[in-house]
């Protein structure tokens, strides 16, 4: 089963976030078993911007900001380009979203025959509702950042 993950995994990685010793742990183990990590082409914007947020809340300094991007752009992670737009907006608004940015990482999980996972809870009962394939990194029990 492929493995999708979503930038809120990879902001608290880097970020000293108290959930990224949940989401290493994770990562580890599905790197030592072989697992391809894939996430859709948005993710480095996203995760630009779930740093951008910490610094601008006071809660990760300006000259972690570097390193943390180095570190999320040396993981091995496979970017998918979008490639059915409609079913992104159609799954979005059945999320009750208004954005299509989680709806991009739950359909490219649909297409690669995987899951989705993710430290957004909010998310997770949501997509669980209407039977997607996603999860939520063991130990966290948040609704992500």
């Amino acid at each position: 089963m492929a493995v999708v993950i979503d930038a809120s995994l990879l902001v608290a990685l880097v970020s000293g976030d108290p959930r990224a010793d949940a989401v290493s742990a994770r990562l580890s183990g599905w790197l030592a078993s072989g697992e391809r990590l894939h996430a859709p082409a948005l993710t480095p914007f996203e995760v630009a911007s779930g740093l951008t947020r910490l610094v601008a809340a006071g809660a990760m300094p300006d000259d972690r900001v570097e390193p943390a991007w180095e570190a999320v752009r040396d993981l091995p992670v496979t970017y998918h380009p979008l490639r059915d737009g409609p079913s992104v907006v159609a799954l979005a608004r059945s999320l009750e979203r208004q954005s299509a940015y989680d709806a991009a990482y739950l359909v490219l999980a649909h297409e690669l025959d995987g899951a989705c996972w993710t430290l957004d809870g909010r998310l997770v009962r949501n997509a669980t509702r209407l039977g997607l394939p996603v999860r939520l990194v063991a130990g966290t029990g948040s609704n992500g950042p």
